[in-house]
């Protein structure tokens, strides 16, 4: 038995690489143990389209579909249901419409929540087993 971890990243961590935004190098470490298979990777299927929108502020169509091309390969793709969106539009303690629909992406699938605001980058563990 593998003692991976099933991880859902948070989209903030894709941007940290992408923009190289300071202390982007944790997110890399995140993203590259889930590349190299030391963890299962997941993350909400909103997160290629805003990986998208941000890079086609400052490239090209082609280059902004590459970067999301690269960035997802090998991480599973949750479903945006309509029970995360539920949940995401009663949440209370999250303010932020976007932060509720990627906790609940998470919370619904995994165990583990790796998310980053500017400065931290965090870990939720969800109280259940997986």
């Amino acid at each position: 038995m593998r003692d991976e971890m099933k991880l859902f990243v948070d989209v903030n961590l894709f941007i940290d690489i992408l923009e190289k935004r300071k202390g982007w190098e944790e997110s890399f470490f995140i993203i590259r143990d889930v590349v190299e298979g030391k963890n299962e990777g997941y993350i909400s299927a909103l997160t290629p389209a805003i990986i998208y929108f941000l890079r086609r502020r400052s490239f090209s169509e082609q280059q902004a579909r590459e970067d999301v091309k690269d960035s997802i390969e090998g991480l599973n793709i949750v479903d945006l249901t309509k029970e995360v969106i539920e949940l995401a539009i009663n949440e209370v303690k999250i303010k932020d419409f976007e932060d509720a629909l990627q906790y609940h992406s998470a919370r619904l699938t995994t165990k583990v929540f790796v998310t980053r605001n500017k400065r931290v980058l965090s870990y939720i563990v969800f109280d259940r087993h997986m």
